[in-house]
């Protein structure tokens, strides 16, 4: 059975600030098998705080009299290994060893990893690169093997969360659908959107304002095709295609359905008939429709 290391207390020392001093504290531990994590944090009578760093496996595992909607496992064990910080009336940071012996000993085996701890696998705060690469369409994975070039040790299960935590402030408290509704009409897009009687989108139509420049010109021929089930939603994704003098496709708009009825086709073929009539142009004169 591997055992942890007779140094696994981190050193009492001082500290610039609070970062200053988890950061250190996870350093330490990184290598010989845990992680530390905050476990609380209190505001003394004289306006400093002090914190209770424990190790990451600190929290007592879920009971099992409670009905788990999701059946996972746990890391978790009650580990009592924790140390203090102390802030002093200068502002610095004391690391303290806690004076009973049951707080210096945990209760399970080192870790084999350091990518076991969720603390060592933090990404940067800086978002942009995610932000970037998510923006470009590469997905969580893809992302993963660029990132850990650069030696993070996320997985893609990370940055998946990353990446839809950018996307929630990026929609600043709207919904999905009511941050697209703003970023289509935004960036200039011609856009219809159906509602269900409880307030449900039921299908998102959308055209790039080069592609009504397109349609003016080359209204003649209309195709359309729709793809089932490419997108997280499972809604289908109804492609209209236009073709120019040089027999070359070019897109005249997109529609999310939410299904394949007579009626989801008919809502989107009266919204494309908008659209002619907005670019003033006449009706297409040929229109094939493929289905995948």
């Amino acid at each position: 059975m591997a055992t942890f290391p007779d140094d696994c207390l981190p050193p009492e020392q001082y500290f610039e600030s609070r970062q200053a001093l988890f950061e250190s504290i996870n350093t330490w531990a990184k290598p010989r098998g845990y992680a530390f994590i905050t476990q609380r944090s209190t505001k003394e009578k004289n306006g400093t705080s002090t914190v209770i760093y424990a190790c990451d496996r600190s929290r007592n595992p879920p009971s099992g009299l409670l009905q788990r909607q999701r059946k996972t496992t746990t890391r978790r064990t009650n580990c009592l290994f924790s140390i203090l910080a102390k802030e002093t009336s200068n502002g610095n940071w004391a690391l303290k060893h806690r004076p009973n012996q049951r707080f210096t000993i945990h209760n399970h085996e080192p870790s084999q990893q350091p990518s076991a701890h969720p603390v060592h696998r933090q990404l940067s705060r800086d978002t942009s690169q995610l932000t970037d690469l998510s923006n470009a369409g590469l997905a969580p994975k893809e992302i993963q093997t660029l990132v850990r070039q650069s030696g993070s040790l996320a997985t893609w299960q990370d940055i998946y969360n990353r990446v839809a935590e950018i996307r929630r402030d990026t929609r600043e408290g709207q919904s999905p659908i009511q941050a697209l509704a703003n970023q289509l009409d935004k960036e200039g897009f011609w856009s219809r959107i159906q509602f269900a009687p409880d307030g449900r989108v039921t299908a998102v139509l959308f055209a790039h304002p080069d592609s009504l420049a397109y349609l003016r010109a080359y209204p003649e021929l209309l195709l359309l095709d729709c793809t089932y089930k490419t997108n997280k939603y499972g809604m289908p994704l109804l492609d209209m295609i236009g073709v120019d003098a040089a027999q070359r496709s070019f897109c005249i708009a997109f529609a999310f359905l939410s299904g394949e009825t007579e009626e989801d086709y008919t809502w989107a073929l009266e919204r494309l008939r908008a659209l002619y009539k907005q670019c003033n142009t006449s009706l297409p004169c040929v229109i094939q429709m493929y289905c995948n």
